[in-house]
């Protein structure tokens, strides 16, 4: 279904940024998981965003940050030289 202001169905990016009071209907998954998603969405086609792509996105940004923290965390003692 179409998003429209006047139908009232569009998805706030402050609420997902944020959330609203009641975590359970709508968490709040911050900024980094709106931009991996505006990232990684095909503009060429419809645009899909729910409450089910924003928790793959949030499932998703948490493993690329694991494993980059890890890959990082293997660094600390290497030597360029």
């Amino acid at each position: 279904m179409k998003m429209s202001k006047s139908l009232g169905n569009v998805v706030d990016p402050d609420v997902v940024i944020s959330g609203r009071k009641n975590t359970k209907d709508q968490p709040g998954y911050g900024a980094d998981v709106l931009r991996l998603w505006v990232s990684s969405v095909d503009y060429t086609g419809d645009v899909l965003i729910g409450p089910q792509i924003l928790h793959q996105m949030s499932d998703m940004y948490r493993k690329l940050r694991g494993t980059l923290r890890f890959l990082l965390s293997n660094l600390h003692d290497w030597n360029v030289l």
